[in-house]
């Protein structure tokens, strides 16, 4: 072997041992600052999680009380029931149920608060029904069911495993807040 290439061997294996020391010794004093900086990064992708979901829920909260709450000279482009309407179908409609009939009750005030209901009969699966619940439950109309009665469909019954048609019944209530002057 000529001394060219044990020169360079040589300078190859200072600058392979320079780099494993500076690995070793120099870099390893930033590991500690690397994982603080690494931690720093998911407090604060969590906080921004966070920030995230209370911005979602402030945004429901904000379209909850401007669907629900009646403001003095306030002009609805779509009245209350139409809405209430519109969502009971669109959630039938969605969910494949039936809706068999759907007959507002008259309105009843108490105070500033008015209380609008529906008696809404339906045909279809019963885990549907289910659905529809949750989906009142969970709407942006201020909602209760405050009564409803499931009976098996026609033609359905305790033999059927694969069919689990029902009619059900129920009454549906919405509520409207008066904004007043002294409120």
């Amino acid at each position: 072997m000529d001394t060219k290439g044990t020169i360079l061997i040589a300078v190859v294996a200072v600058l392979f041992l320079g780099a494993l020391a500076v690995d070793r010794f120099y870099l390893t004093g930033f590991k500690p600052q690397f994982n603080a900086l690494e931690q720093e990064r998911i407090v604060t992708a969590n906080q921004l999680a966070s920030a995230k979901i209370v911005y979602e829920n402030l945004d429901h909260v904000r379209d909850l009380v401007f669907q629900n709450m009646e403001f003095p000279r306030q002009n609805d482009t779509v009245s209350p029931e139409s809405a209430c309407f519109d969502f009971f179908t669109e959630c039938a409609n969605d969910l494949k149920l039936k809706i068999v009939s759907l007959a507002p009750i008259p309105p009843i005030s108490n105070g500033r608060i008015t209380a609008s209901g529906y008696d809404l009969e339906l045909e279809g699966d019963f885990f549907k029904f289910g659905e529809l619940c949750a989906k009142v439950e969970n709407s942006r109309r201020l909602m209760s069911i405050e009564s409803f009665n499931v009976a098996p469909a026609e033609g359905t019954g305790p033999d059927s495993l694969h069919h689990q048609g029902i009619k059900a019944a129920l009454r549906v209530v919405t509520y409207r807040v008066l904004k007043g002057a002294g409120a």
